[in-house]
C-alpha cells in the first residue's frame, strides 16, 4: 500500500520539535554578575600604582603593565586573540580582563595627551574605538573610547580603553570581555577602574642628584624570612647564591649609584660539614670586610655584630650579623659618603623596622 503523508502529523512534529528547541534555550543558564565578597590589593613595586582586584581572579605584572583576568582559563583564551587574532569560546570559558599600562613621554615621543591619543587610535585602527567620551583614571580625567568587534564565528570581544596623561607618563586602562560577559562583569571592572591610585608624582629639586637620592615614601617588604620597610624608588634584585647561602637579594635605588646599595644573605647554622657557630662565621667573614671598627647592637631584639669599613675613597660601608633560630642573617648597607646625609636616615629606617621571622 502507498504510504501517505499527513500534512497535520507533519505540522504536528515540525511544532514539537520548536517547542523542545525553545525549552532547551530557556533551560540554558542566564549569565548573572558573581558576587564578590573579597578583595585583594595588589602595589606595583617598581611604580607605587595601587589597586584592588576580586580575590581569586588571576593577576600578571610585568615592568610595564598589570594585567588581571577572571580565571586562568579566560586568560588563556585572551593570550590565543592577542596571538592569532581569533578565538573559540566554550560554554564554561568566557570571562573578562583588565589590564592597566603605561608609557613614559619620552617613548611614547609625544608630550601631549592629544599627540598621544593620536597615535593610539591608529595603532588599534582594527578594533574601530568608537565615539571619544571623558572618563577619569585615579585623579586624572582623560577619555575612553568603546569597542566591540568578532574574533570567532560565534565569539564577540567587547571593551573599552581609557587614555591619561599623569606625571610625565601616559596611562592606558583596558578593560574587554567575551560575548555577553563584558555588559554583566562591568561594574566588577568598573569597580576595579575606580580603585586605581597612580603613583605620587616625583617631587621636583634644583639638585640635580635628587633623582639619586632614597625616597621619602616608604612601602614593605615582606617574605618568609624578613620584612621592612625601604623607600619606594628602591629595586630589589634576587641575586645568585653562593656557598651554603640559603638566601641573597641586592636592593639599590632604581638608576641610581652603583655605590649606594643594601645586600642581604642568610646562611644555615646546620651543614654537611657540621654546625655553624655565630662567632666562628663572623670571625671567618670579618676579614673580607676589612673593618676599621667593631661594635654591638640590635636588630629586632637580636644581639648583632656590626662591622664599619670603608672598601673605596669617598665609600663608607656597615656590615650587620646576627642569628635566629637555624640561621645566621648578613646585611650590608653601603653608600657615597657625600650622599651619607640622604642615605643614612633611609638605613636607619629599614634597620629599624627589621622584622626576623
Amino acid at each position: 500500500m502507498k504510504k501517505i503523508f499527513s500534512y497535520e502529523k507533519t505540522l504536528s512534529v515540525i511544532a514539537v520539535i520548536v517547542m523542545t528547541a525553545a525549552v532547551l534555550s530557556s533551560c540554558k543558564k542566564k549569565l548573572e554578575m558573581p558576587v564578590i565578597n573579597e578583595w585583594d590589593s595588589s602595589r606595583d613595586i617598581l611604580t607605587g600604582m595601587e589597586l584592588q582586584y576580586p580575590k581569586g581572579w588571576l593577576i600578571n605584572a610585568d615592568p610595564k603593565s598589570t594585567k588581571i583576568y577572571s580565571s586562568q582559563e579566560v586568560s588563556s583564551k585572551f593570550y590565543e586573540v592577542y596571538t592569532a587574532g581569533t578565538t573559540t569560546i566554550g560554554e564554561n570559558e568566557g570571562g573578562v580582563e583588565f589590564e592597566i599600562r603605561f608609557e613614559s613621554m619620552k617613548d611614547a615621543q609625544a608630550s601631549t595627551l592629544d599627540q598621544y591619543k593620536k597615535q593610539y587610535l591608529q595603532t588599534y585602527d582594527a578594533l574601530h574605538l568608537g565615539k571619544e567620551h571623558p572618563a577619569v583614571i585615579g585623579k586624572d580625567t582623560g577619555v575612553a573610547y568603546s569597542y566591540k568587534v568578532k574574533v570567532g564565528k560565534n565569539t564577540d570581544l567587547e571593551g573599552e580603553k581609557i587614555l591619561v596623561k599623569h606625571d610625565s607618563s601616559f596611562y592606558t586602562i583596558s578593560l574587554a570581555g567575551f560575548n555577553e560577559y563584558y555588559q554583566v562583569y562591568k561594574p566588577i571592572l568598573d569597580k576595579i577602574v575606580a580603585s586605581v591610585k597612580l603613583p605620587k608624582p616625583k617631587p621636583k629639586s634644583a639638585d640635580p642628584n635628587a633623582v639619586l637620592w632614597p625616597s621619602l615614601d616608604y612601602r614593605k617588604y615582606s617574605d618568609n624570612l624578613f620584612e621592612f620597610e625601604y623607600p619606594d624608588n628602591f629595586v630589589h634584585t634576587m641575586i645568585s647564591k653562593k656557598g651554603t647561602s640559603l638566601f641573597a637579594m641586592h636592593m639599590e635605588v632604581e638608576n641610581g649609584r652603583k655605590d649606594c646599595t643594601i645586600d642581604f644573605e642568610v646562611f644555615p647554622t646546620k651543614t654537611d660539614k657540621g654546625e655553624v657557630k655565630f662567632d666562628t662565621f663572623v670571625s671567618d667573614n670579618k676579614a673580607k670586610f676589612k673593618p676599621k671598627s667593631t661594635g654591638n647592637g640590635k636588630v629586632d631584639g637580636l644581639d648583632a655584630v656590626i662591622l664599619s669599613a670603608s672598601p673605596a675613597k669617598n665609600v663608607a660601608r656597615k656590615v650587620y650579623f646576627f642569628t635566629k633560630g637555624e640561621k645566621i642573617y648578613q646585611v650590608i648597607l653601603t653608600w657615597y659618603t657625600p650622599m651619607a646625609s640622604k642615605f643614612a636616615p633611609a638605613f636607619d629606617k629599614i634597620m629599624s623596622s627589621m622584622k626576623i621571622k
